[in-house]
């Protein structure tokens, strides 16, 4: 049993109730590690006057009250008292007995440097830089007697801390996803913190096309920023649109991060910012999310579904029997593309899964291509000069030029 290696432990390092209550951590539920630490000291101290009781006193029990009363045991010094032995105790082996009567000292400095960040929250998250030394020591003691149910010293300081601070601020302690966050050192007592961004789910349409050369879409950021009195915005898009094409149908996912915030607002205070039709992209279904949710989004991006119109351009007339040639051709077919990164050569294979096209007049014809979302689409049309095989103008034998390009769904 792990608990009969506590006078073991002791007899080689002396340890406060804190640190020999963190190597039992998980064992007995409703206590704290403080309180663990005392306990299993006074059992122990009740099993050597047990051990007294019945075989008298000898060196050898009296050792071990004396290894009691070093860690710091009031019973354990007051039964040598009795006995004529003064035992004063020593520091602790881990903590040094510098960290935990330090804890309502800097909860006071970390609620203070929150409560001077000037912006509203209400969660936060608490962490901690402990001395390498000191995780050392901890982790000795571990590895050497093989202890399974402990907790490490950070831990118990970012929840004894964060209780502190909680109850100071009236403000709830978060793991997951806070409002803000705050690092203490201990080796210091300096303490940083930072206001944690804001994420916010959403998708967007774009209604209009770019004039020229010059992106002129609008977004409704700057009005997002203001109401929430942030730093800035950054947009994270689930993927890139062809240039100058419009984002129709359901629209692209995209998340917002407000860097910042100094408001938390409720989110249905924030949809008539983002959905206001007066702006050139229209941002519909806003929810807040997870961080994680980035990274999550943007690695789906290749499984989307894509459906475009292309109008283009052809050097020649295309028949309709070209058409459905083009039609059959590319059902469930693979594209292979050949991405350039400097002098780096990277090759992607992206399907097609449908193609309708139909001639509008003359040269002018018009292509309905649902695809990978990985596909570039305005390769896949004139051939990405030889970096995109097979093509429609590779198959038609002809050249063949985009001219308008709109994305009118996504499944993702």
């Amino acid at each position: 049993m792990s608990l009969e290696k506590a006078m073991d432990i002791l007899r080689k390092y002396p340890l406060c109730d804190h640190c020999l209550g963190r190597l039992f951590a998980r064992l007995g539920t409703g206590l704290s590690n403080e309180e663990r630490g005392r306990a299993i000291k006074d059992y122990l101290l009740m099993r050597i006057h047990e051990k007294i009781i019945s075989e008298g006193l000898s060196d050898e029990l009296i050792n071990d009250l004396r290894v009691l009363a070093l860690s710091g045991h009031e019973p354990s010094i007051k039964f040598l008292r009795n006995l004529s032995i003064e035992v004063s105790p020593t520091t602790c082996y881990v903590c040094g007995n510098s960290i935990f009567n330090r804890l309502d000292e800097w909860a006071r400095n970390i609620a203070e440097s929150l409560k001077s960040l000037g912006v509203e929250y209400r969660s936060f998250r608490l962490g901690s830089r402990v001395p390498i030394d000191v995780l050392s020591r901890e982790l000795n003691i571990t590895t050497e007697f093989n202890i399974s149910s402990s907790e490490s010293i950070k831990r118990e300081l970012n929840r004894e801390l964060g209780k502190r601070v909680s109850s100071i601020l009236g403000v709830q302690f978060s793991r997951e996803e806070p409002d803000v966050e705050t690092i203490i050192d201990i080796a210091t007592g300096s303490v940083t913190t930072q206001v944690m961004p804001i994420y916010i789910l959403t998708r967007y349409r774009k209604v209009h096309r770019v004039v020229g050369d010059r992106e002129n879409t609008r977004w409704p950021i700057d009005r997002v920023v203001q109401a929430y009195g942030a730093q800035e915005a950054i947009v994270h898009a689930g993927g890139d649109d062809p240039s100058a094409a419009r984002v129709l149908g359901n629209g692209r996912p995209v998340v917002i991060q407000v860097i910042r915030p100094g408001k938390r607002l409720d989110i249905k205070d924030i949809s008539p910012l983002l959905m206001d039709p007066n702006y050139d992209v229209q941002l519909e279904e806003p929810s807040y999310v997870k961080s994680s949710i980035i990274m999550k989004m943007k690695a789906r991006v290749r499984d989307y579904v894509i459906t475009y119109r292309v109008l283009a351009i052809a050097d020649d007339n295309v028949t309709n029997e070209a058409m459905i040639t083009l039609h059959d051709y590319f059902r469930n077919r693979q594209v292979a593309q050949r991405i350039r990164h400097g002098r780096r050569i990277r090759r992607r294979i992206s399907m097609v899964y449908e193609l309708n096209g139909s001639v509008v007049r003359g040269r002018l014809v018009e292509f309905l291509i649902k695809c990978q979302g990985n596909l570039y689409i305005r390769g896949f049309v004139h051939g990405g000069f030889g970096d995109v095989e097979p093509s429609i103008a590779g198959v038609l034998g002809i050249g063949v030029k985009p001219v308008e390009i709109d994305i009118l769904n996504i499944t993702d």
